[in-house]
């Protein structure tokens, strides 16, 4: 898939970690997939924040997240 600069729109490793921690378990709270993934509270809300911009998780309520079927379909064309 590509953006509209006409970049392809590769997942960042981070981005990675973060889809396959909530596929494998589920709706997480971000404090939680930070302090699983060892990020800093930054880096955390803002790789969120840019994978639900890109409809890959959804902000299910107050900064909980799970990952959408889009989300699921790019892990599996990473592999």
């Amino acid at each position: 898939m590509a953006q509209a600069s006409g970049v392809p729109d590769r997942l960042r490793p981070i981005d990675e970690r973060i889809l396959r921690l909530l596929a494998a378990d589920g709706i997480q709270v971000r404090l939680d997939i930070e302090r699983r993934l060892a990020l800093s509270n930054c880096l955390t809300a803002s790789r969120c924040r840019s994978l639900a911009e890109r409809n890959l998780v959804r902000n299910t309520n107050w900064c909980c997240y799970e990952i959408t079927e889009r989300g699921k379909q790019r892990l599996r064309a990473e592999c």
